[in-house]
């Protein structure tokens, strides 16, 4: 019978069929790519590097892991052991941290957020609940997680950034429940039947499911135009799906009451673009010169710049865009790799590309905002003359939003999805190695890591700043169609 491993009870808390699928008919294994995953190690790297111990090899799999973590334990179990194995039966886990002192044993485990979330519970008590029943005793269950309150004071100092919250209470409370679960999801890792489970909220909360694909494949597809493309839906969309309507291209317009909502319809139906002269009004009233403005950041579980703190955006990258008149552009760009970090070079490169007056144009500029004031706050010198950029910005978001709809934008207002419908030459999709943001920070972090080969860098390299280019490239394209659209 397949063993229930803890990634695979969680798997089957948001929906039995995700389990079944994971062990029966599983997804090709692919290199992790996200954003989370490389801060979720980074975490668990520091955790063990603040605390030495003994850590378990999970090299030659969860069996080999087993009788490892049993060796160690009837030899005299150290004072801290990481990522050690427990078998109950068909029940299995690898905990994260094991702490055994004065005859008291700990459970505890990392997590790359800032807070204990409700999805840790179940996940903990599970882990005590097969440790337990491998006859090794839990007294107290912890959480550790990254206190976003903490501010790097000195490189590579990182006492304090770790948080430990007791939530032994709570485990103890869930722990008939979860046994319950646990009994009823073993049974599906062994039936030869897949569930059968609708598509619904599971798909996506806590976690996005990777089989979203296949299951959307298996009940027929989804409309061109799905009800659920409908922003700030909630309670709509939820009463239009208890109607019977998927396709917002078959929904009735009396079921719908806002106007954002009826003015897509009324495209997705005709058609037709929806395009609002009088939204433009400020837009069309800009002078030269006219500057465009793309950041980059990343945002690290771990801070690595001395005054930052966990997740802060920190800026290594900015695309500008210049149009001096209506027949003179200039480009700027600057990268930073092997000098992230170096605030006053980005910050004199950012001021000496942009032009001393005229309007800064960025998309949802709140970003770029708190960018030039997280850049002022750190080059004090340079500091009124960044906040005067700031003063600038002129949001192209809120105007693209209340002045132009196309239904091909599937209720997104996202720059790639407006730039698909205006320039599809554009296309974020045509762009090699980098296509999206996720894309840029791990890009960004690869070039980062030692070893890699010159070759590779100079790849990633062009391809970060065509990337962060065609940010700004989308910029130009989206105010002169909102300005000639006007005319």
């Amino acid at each position: 019978m397949p063993w229930l491993t803890k990634s695979r009870f969680t798997s089957g808390l948001q929906c039995p069929k995700r389990l079944w699928n994971e062990v029966h008919d599983p997804l090709p294994v692919g290199i992790p790519d996200s954003m989370a995953f490389v801060n979720g190690r980074a975490v668990d790297q520091l955790v063990q590097r603040l605390a030495p111990g003994v850590v378990v090899s999970r090299e030659r799999g969860m069996p080999a892991a087993i009788a490892e973590t049993t060796r160690l334990i009837r030899s005299g179990v150290p004072p801290v052991l990481y990522q050690p194995a427990f078998r109950a039966g068909d029940w299995a886990v690898i905990a994260d941290v094991l702490r055994v002192r004065k005859g008291q044993s700990t459970l505890v485990e990392v997590k790359s957020s800032t807070a204990v979330k409700p999805e840790h519970i179940p996940d903990l008590a599970f882990q005590t609940l097969v440790l337990r029943k491998a006859k090794l005793p839990v007294d107290r269950v912890l959480l550790a997680h990254v206190d976003n309150t903490f501010v790097l004071q000195r490189t590579g100092d990182y006492e304090g950034l770790i948080s430990e919250e007791d939530v032994t209470s709570e485990v103890e409370v869930a722990l008939p429940e979860i046994e319950e679960m646990a009994v009823k999801l073993q049974g599906v890792t062994a039936s030869v039947k897949r569930p059968s489970v609708s598509m619904g909220s599971q798909c996506t909360s806590p976690y996005e499911c990777p089989f979203n694909e296949r299951c959307t494949r298996e009940q027929g597809g989804t409309p061109e135009f799905p009800v659920d493309l409908l922003p700030w839906g909630g309670k709509t969309v939820i009463a239009l799906r208890a109607a019977g309507y998927t396709d917002l291209a078959q929904v009735p317009r009396d079921s719908l009451s806002s106007e954002l909502h009826l003015r897509i319809h009324h495209s997705t139906v005709t058609g037709e673009m929806y395009f609002n002269e009088e939204a433009t009004s400020e837009l069309r009233g800009l002078g030269y010169p006219v500057a465009h403005l793309d950041f980059e950041t990343i945002g690290l579980a771990v801070p690595e710049i001395v005054g930052s703190k966990p997740y802060e955006q920190v800026p290594f990258q900015f695309s500008i865009l210049v149009e001096e008149s209506a027949a003179v552009v200039r480009h700027a760009e600057l990268l930073q790799i092997e000098h992230f970090g170096e605030f006053w070079a980005f910050s004199n490169a950012l001021l000496a590309s942009l032009p001393e007056s005229g309007s800064v144009c960025a998309y949802n500029a709140g970003f770029e905002a708190r960018v030039l004031r997280f850049l002022a706050d750190r080059v004090p010198d340079l500091g009124n003359a960044l906040r005067d950029v700031e003063a600038r910005l002129v949001d192209l978001l809120p105007v693209a939003r209340a002045a132009y709809y196309h239904r091909d934008m599937k209720g997104s207002w996202s720059i790639k999805d407006v730039l698909r419908t205006l320039a599809p030459d554009l296309d974020y999709a045509n762009l090699e190695g980098v296509q999206e943001a996720r894309g840029a920070q791990l890009a960004f972090m690869e070039m980062r890591q030692p070893g890699v080969a010159d070759a590779r860098k100079e790849h990633l390299r062009k391809a970060l700043l065509a990337y962060c280019r065609r940010d700004t490239e989308a910029l130009v394209v989206l105010r002169k169609f909102l300005c000639r659209e006007a005319r």
